[in-house]
């Protein structure tokens, strides 16, 4: 992982003279306002890493060991108009074991995004997000209301998100939130600094809610752009976790964005 991440980094930099025409992402969780240009078209990779403790058996019984699930997703966006984007997704996982798990494709994604106000134009830009993923295991409707505030270099974001699961094999529907808030810094027109912060929990469960912190860092060009957010989570701070729990005590994503 921290190879791949250097590569991406260094291929990101190799065209660091222009400032990038796409939709790059100060805060690799937080969608802004802004999307690609009508007939625009991106290719985008996003890759989490998240070490956790899973069971192993051995010869003295069972212990702890640290294992990593890697969620990988593919979008590919397509500027619908100057203000409205499509984006198609191919997603797939791999979950942590004490053995090697393979990376396995779950399924796809579809999505809207559209740009109601400017933060150029406006105090504040908003903008609304519609998605329906069709996985292996569940069917996923999201929603999410973009804020978006730009002023002299800094970035203000803020995503209200929520999103509706069906699981086929439990015929069950779970309601989640996933909000999101954050800030970066232009240092210069290529490189923005940020810290972010980001929760995941469910309406049922309140008290079952993750809480996620961590510096993001962006460079970007006239054709490619690199984005990376390492992420502690606060509601273990000072505790141990339990083997088996997914969400691990640190979360890291990287994001690269291509014009095509």
């Amino acid at each position: 992982m921290p190879r791949l991440s250097a590569v991406l980094v260094a291929v990101t930099l190799l065209g660091f003279a222009g400032v990038a025409q796409a939709s790059p992402h100060p805060l690799p969780y937080s969608y802004s306002t802004s999307t690609n240009p009508a007939g625009g078209l991106e290719l985008e990779q996003h890759l989490d890493f998240v070490p956790v403790r899973v069971a192993r058996e051995g010869d003295t019984g069972t212990d702890a060991v640290t294992s990593a699930r890697f969620i990988s997703q593919t979008e590919v966006e397509y500027g619908l108009t100057d203000k409205v984007e499509l984006a198609w997704y191919f997603f797939s996982q791999q979950a942590a074991g004490a053995t090697t798990q393979p990376l396995e494709f779950k399924g796809v994604k579809q999505r809207i995004r559209a740009r109601l106000l400017s933060p150029v134009e406006y105090p504040v830009g908003l903008g609304v997000y519609f998605e329906v993923a069709e996985l292996n295991t569940q069917i996923e409707l999201e929603q999410k209301i973009l804020l978006d505030v730009q002023r002299a270099g800094w970035t203000l974001l803020s995503n209200l998100w929520v999103e509706q699961e069906y699981l086929f094999q439990e015929d069950k529907w779970e309601f989640i939130y996933n909000p999101t808030l954050g800030a970066a810094y232009e240092l210069t027109p290529n490189f923005s600094l940020g810290l972010e912060y980001w929760a995941h929990g469910s309406f049922d469960k309140p008290s079952d809610t993750r809480h996620y912190l961590g510096p993001t860092f962006l460079a970007k060009s006239s054709a490619i752009w690199f984005s990376t957010g390492l992420y502690t989570r606060l509601d273990s701070l000072g505790s141990e976790l339990s083997p088996g729990d997914p969400w691990g005590r640190i979360w890291w994503r990287s994001m690269m964005g291509i014009d095509l």
